[in-house]
């Protein structure tokens, strides 16, 4: 799928049930959907280009190549807050590390594709 609003019209879906899931504290929810969150985001801005990935290893390396080390390193922290948050989902510190890093993926995002994402 390399269509620019489908990947947008995604990333808005699972960026609310995100913001829900930490209201509510359901934080392995936060872990997993951020990703989701970030992976679409990437996708849209490569459907730009014209590019379409089929694999975690090309996102990451598009990634590299296009985003500042400051949001790399930030959807970073999430990548690797997953499985801490899979493990021990009542860890309500790491999901509010994973927000703060979200919301600063989603603002760089928002910028670079001139679309409103994030509401609280």
């Amino acid at each position: 799928m390399g269509n620019l609003d489908r990947h947008i019209e995604i990333a808005r879906e699972k960026l609310q049930v995100v913001l829900s899931a930490y209201r509510k504290k359901q934080n392995t929810v936060v872990g997993d959907l951020a990703i989701k969150v970030i992976e679409q985001l990437v996708e849209a801005d490569a459907s730009i280009q014209g590019k379409h990935f089929g694999d975690h290893s090309s996102r990451h390396d598009f990634s590299n190549q296009n985003y500042p080390k400051e949001i790399n390193d930030a959807m970073r922290r999430i990548w690797f807050a997953y499985g801490d948050l899979e493990y021990d989902g009542t860890n309500g510190k790491r999901a509010k590390a994973v927000m703060a890093n979200l919301k600063r993926v989603v603002v760089f995002f928002e910028k670079r594709l001139n679309v409103r994402l994030w509401h609280e």
